[in-house]
């Protein structure tokens, strides 16, 4: 098959969210989960198929682990999503043809024995029907750790369990160039704010087609006095159906987008440009913000102010005749 077909990419840049699920402390204590990667991206033609593996460790103690396929869907704005678990994927599931479970074992759901400290590879299959939809499919590969041993000899208390699970983006395509729809939801900042506060921006993006992309773009402030001033937008996963808030991006850190200049003052302009990926044609907005010293402003009032005060009193203080005869 065509390398362009199969992609995977891993990386802060393909990370949307949930990944790791909650134990009770109880579990904390005894099992320990992570895997590798913790999210995948696979590009194929309806028809074909591809080979994924995955990487468990087992950071805790002995326990029997299992394996689900799950469908996943945005949760919110900030990049986490939500199971489907009563849809998980079982032999009468409408996804059931595809996926297979090539080892350890033979079947989803089938108990496999992970001693503490050591890791296992999952590997699956994934093989979409040709007649399958051209669009984006949201799953989450499911990976269970009971503190059970073999031979049937249960914990003393309550059965521990951990869960972690690995997201996985299928985009299926004939000739690997999806089309990609977007929209500014909101490019918004504060129309007038105080020259010592902080220029912060509101950034949500709407992704109304079929397929995720990770949105490339940047904001460029102008400003009456001083040079210009350009922030980079995060490239996070906006699945398809959703509205993701986007934050900026600075020396590989994820971060709210704001201005960095300490003091402003004037009238500034705030461009964000953005499209969501390479190739694409970007879209554009421009929003006005006016900076004015009102604290500074108070407080030269409040000073002078204050300092009348007390020169009246102290007037008054080297007249006392004044307070008597007036």
């Amino acid at each position: 098959m065509n390398s362009k077909f199969k992609i995977i990419k891993i990386g802060l840049a393909v990370l949307i969210g949930l990944q790791f699920f909650p134990v009770s402390p109880a579990a904390a204590q005894s099992l320990g989960l992570s895997i590798t990667p913790p999210i995948s991206e696979v590009m194929i033609i309806p028809g074909k198929e591809v080979i994924q593996t995955f990487t468990i460790t087992n950071d805790g103690g002995d326990g029997l682990a299992s394996v689900y396929i799950i469908p996943f869907k945005a949760q919110g704005e900030n990049g986490n999503v939500t199971l489907d678990e009563k849809n998980a994927v079982t032999n009468t599931s409408p996804y059931a043809p595809w996926f297979s479970i090539i080892s350890p074992v033979s079947a989803f759901g089938e108990k496999f024995y992970l001693a503490g400290g050591a890791k296992q590879d999952i590997t699956i299959k994934i093989s979409p029907p040709p007649g399958a939809t051209e669009k984006d499919y949201y799953f989450t590969l499911l990976y269970e750790l009971d503190s059970e041993v073999p031979g049937g000899i249960a914990p003393v208390g309550p059965t521990n369990q951990a869960r972690i699970g690995a997201n996985m983006i299928i985009s299926l395509s004939k000739d690997g160039n999806p089309e990609k729809t977007f929209e500014i939801v909101e490019f918004s900042a504060p129309k007038i704010m105080d020259s010592l506060g902080k220029l912060r921006f509101s950034i949500r993006i709407g992704n109304s087609g079929e397929f995720f992309f990770r949105p490339e773009g940047e904001i460029t402030i102008t400003s009456t006095f001083g040079d210009a001033e350009t922030l980079s937008l995060a490239p996070l996963n906006a699945i398809s159906d959703s509205i993701r808030n986007i934050p900026c991006l600075k020396d590989e850190e994820i971060l709210s987008c704001g201005s960095n200049r300490k003091v402003l003052i004037g009238i500034y302009k705030s461009t964000l440009k953005i499209s969501p990926g390479e190739g694409f044609p970007p879209q554009e907005k421009t929003i006005t913000t006016v900076a004015f010293p009102f604290s500074i402003t108070l407080g030269i009032i409040f000073i002078l102010a204050t300092y009348r005060i007390i020169k009246n009193a102290k007037n008054k203080a080297k007249n006392p005749l004044d307070n008597t005869l007036g």
